[in-house]
């Protein structure tokens, strides 16, 4: 093999790695847009109507709703999936999704299949439990 064929093998393999390295690196993500000042000075205020009585809760998005002890919200409820569903903030608007969950969620007495835009007043309802958006309010 002379020396200039061998140069272009290498060549060839130089160019087949790179072309495979970079094939292989995760695609980057559009990051969603937080309005950080926003959730730094407030949090979502949540009204929650268990069969233990109410509680008002306060919380900065994203909000995690389910059974599971590291959801933001935790509800002990047999009818809660262990992550149920998801408070989210882009660009400036809340809105509430259903993680998949095994009953589904509700809003204003609808169920809902894809993500809803939160108003103040709208009810939440998971299981048995019942959530009222209260709308944003102090960090405290």
């Amino acid at each position: 093999m002379n020396p200039h064929d061998m140069r272009l093998e290498t060549f060839g393999i130089v160019v087949a790695t790179g072309a495979f390295a970079l094939a292989s690196m995760p695609a980057r993500r559009r990051r969603r847009v937080r309005d950080d000042a926003m959730t730094a000075m407030q949090a979502v205020i949540l009204r929650v109507e268990e069969d233990g009585g109410t509680r008002t809760v306060r919380a900065p998005v994203p909000i995690t709703i389910g059974r599971a002890q590291t959801a933001t919200l935790a509800i002990s409820d047999a009818q809660v999936s262990r992550l149920h569903a998801r408070i989210d903030l882009t660009d400036g608007t809340l809105t509430l999704r259903d993680l998949d969950s095994r009953n589904g969620t509700l809003v204003n007495a609808r169920p809902i299949d894809v993500p809803v835009t939160l108003r103040d007043g709208d009810e939440i309802d998971i299981g048995t439990t019942r959530i009222t958006f209260m709308g944003f309010g102090p960090w405290k």
